[in-house]
């Protein structure tokens, strides 16, 4: 119990519940099935897009070109869709995976290989990416007239009353949280976050890891890129421009300590629910959709500050018990 009570997720549900039942007093319609799924599948990109900046965190970096790979791939996917009607979907969706995963190797190669600052690196390439989005795209916008039903069914259609944009977000989760906590590359994504030092005298390769974490990364914003296009029926070089943002607070929120090393996916699930409720809290309030992103700055201060103080009285806990047992 004392370690259920301690755990930081335990506060992350409580700060949800708490949030729940002011909802429910301010803006009771919030809670049916409709705004629920509506909700779910309004911050599904979100989800995506943090999970793979929480691998990227694991690991002691971060990628804020996530969102320009988002523009980029989705640009690409949407304007040979539109200009080949024909073509079954599903081409497209590998298309954004193969895409999205040389985007990521770019910068997989640059960071690891080359050593390159992650923050540096990555706010070069998202120039690029979003400069190559507006080549690509010719200035031009694509609207819900000229997309085909069997793209967008990769994100609209519906299983079980619940749209495929939902379900590729709770599978990808499952998976990329079981590949990170019981496969040997995943946990080697945790001992380079941990200590570089360590893992190198365990005769991990930092740079491989590197390598195939951004390249995870990549995978996830092509893959996002797609799947908002598809699920909005609209796209245009500036499209979610700093969505970045959102996904590295979602994964502070959730509990990942942005030095690296230390993170679960149980809490970046939390930490999407959380900021969903919000955003979607906020909007139905006259007057305080303005404030939005103003509260997720907020927020980010507040998860760091927490995040501290949780690993400084562990910390001190730690020693507490190794001077006790001495």
């Amino acid at each position: 119990m004392k370690k259920v009570l301690s755990s930081r997720n335990t506060g992350l549900i409580l700060v949800l519940v708490i949030l729940l039942i002011l909802a429910k007093i301010l803006t009771p319609g919030l809670f049916s099935t409709y705004m629920i799924i509506n909700t779910l599948q309004n911050n599904a990109i979100y989800a995506l897009l943090a999970v793979g900046e929480f691998v990227i965190i694991l690991t002691g970096g971060i990628d804020i070109s996530i969102a320009s790979q988002l523009a980029f791939v989705g640009i690409i996917t949407t304007k040979l869709s539109c200009d080949n009607p024909g073509v079954p979907g599903i081409v497209f969706f590998l298309l954004a995976i193969v895409l999205g995963a040389l985007c990521g190797a770019l910068n997989g190669f640059l960071v690891g290989y080359l050593h390159m600052v992650p923050m540096i690196c990555t706010l070069g390439t998202m120039y690029i990416f979003r400069g190559l989005a507006f080549v690509v795209s010719g200035g031009e916008w694509w609207f819900a007239a000229k997309y085909v039903q069997s793209y967008r069914w990769w994100a609209i259609g519906k299983i079980a009353g619940i749209p495929m944009l939902i379900w590729w977000t709770v599978i990808i989760m499952i998976v990329i949280g079981l590949f990170l906590g019981y496969t040997a590359p995943g946990r080697r994504i945790y001992a380079i976050g941990t200590s570089r030092e360590s893992s190198a005298v365990a005769g991990i390769k930092e740079p491989t890891v590197t390598f195939y974490a951004y390249i995870i990364c990549g995978v996830l914003a092509g893959l996002a890129g797609m799947l908002n296009t598809a699920n909005y029926a609209i796209g245009y070089y500036g499209m979610a421009e700093g969505f970045e943002m959102t996904a590295i607070a979602i994964c502070v929120l959730g509990g990942t300590a942005i030095t690296g090393g230390k993170g679960r996916m149980d809490g970046v699930a939390i930490g999407v629910i959380i900021m969903a409720v919000i955003n979607s809290f906020i909007s139905m309030i006259p007057g305080m959709s303005v404030w939005q992103k103003a509260l997720q700055g907020a927020i980010i201060i507040v998860a760091v500050a927490i995040n501290y103080f949780t690993e400084r009285s562990a910390a001190k806990r730690a020693l507490k018990e190794r001077g006790a047992l001495i």
